[in-house]
């Protein structure tokens, strides 16, 4: 969990909203921020990054589709909203 997470770097809120230090993480690193207030949090990269094509799909297949098929003529309707 969180006691054998690697913390890189100690940073301040500032630094954080400045840029994307989050980015500069390797998976299983931690970020830790120091806030003016005297608050510190970790910004965690986690280690298993989802597939998020493999989780549309399966959100897809869940879905039931009901009712008639309809075609869709996206030109004709952009047409119409120039119109």
């Amino acid at each position: 969990m969180l006691s054998d997470m690697k913390i890189s770097k100690t940073i301040t809120g500032r630094e954080l909203k400045r840029g994307t230090p989050e980015e500069s993480l390797a998976p299983g690193e931690a970020l830790r921020v120091r806030k003016a207030g005297g608050k510190e949090f970790l910004v965690v990269r986690e280690t298993d990054t989802p597939d998020l094509s493999a989780l549309h799909a399966e959100i897809m297949r869940d879905i039931p589709l009901q009712g008639p098929t309809q075609k869709t003529n996206l030109a004709e309707w952009h047409q119409e909203d120039e119109e």
